[in-house]
């Protein structure tokens, strides 16, 4: 989802990515003198990469080129949480109201994304790059669908909902967080409030000055 286009979500940024990374591939420099290869052995075909998993790897081979912010997240001592665990975080700044307000699904996400089915690589990396989408949009509020690991053990470690709650406490554009309500994940997700962009401060700021006057 974006500002000009409702049904523009944060998987399809993804796809656009890579066929723009793919048009714009210049193969002529790359290319010196042809050789004829000679063929005596029939190659056996390689294994289809699961789709999916290439749009990360591939996401994840240009990040270190196309983007200017060090990833200072880290997934060492994850605190483990149970599938049915409230979970609920709220940064230095943030107001108490907030946290209040995202128990009661009082705010509406701008966009969501669902980890289910994903390795905590694939979790991670989807994680990282939602919230910053969100953050250049502007986005205030968003959802992340976590899930809670194995239902049938309701006091097993739910692995990948522990990891998330980790990391967006970690990620500075997260003012806080809180389990959904139950219409929209309940504990299986997560309802976040995103820091404002600085290009939307610096609009507020404005505002705010204008009516001053």
């Amino acid at each position: 989802m974006s500002k000009d286009n409702p049904d523009f979500s944060f998987e399809d940024l993804l796809e656009q990515e890579l066929i723009q990374e793919v048009d714009n591939i210049d193969l002529v420099p790359k290319i010196n003198k042809i050789t004829k290869i000679v063929q005596d052995k029939v190659a056996a075909p390689a294994q289809v990469m699961d789709k999916e998993i290439a749009k990360i790897r591939q996401a994840s081979a240009t990040r270190d080129t196309k983007e200017e912010t060090v990833d200072h997240v880290s997934s060492s001592f994850v605190p483990q949480v149970l599938p049915n665990e409230v979970l609920s975080y709220r940064s230095a700044g943030a107001q108490p109201y907030m946290l209040t307000k995202l128990k009661r699904g009082e705010y509406r996400e701008a966009d969501f994304i669902d980890l289910h089915g994903k390795t905590v690589e694939q979790a991670y990396e989807l994680t990282r790059r939602f919230i910053a989408h969100a953050h250049d949009e502007g986005f205030r509020c968003v959802l992340i669908i976590h899930g809670k690991g194995d239902r049938d053990h309701a006091r097993k470690q739910a692995t990948i909902k522990s990891y998330v709650a980790h990391w967006l406490k970690q990620m500075p554009e997260v003012i806080a967080y809180h389990s959904a309500p139950e219409w929209k994940g309940g504990t299986g997700a997560l309802m976040i409030i995103v820091k404002k962009s600085s290009k939307e401060s610096l609009h507020n700021r404005e505002l705010h000055a204008r009516r001053r006057r």
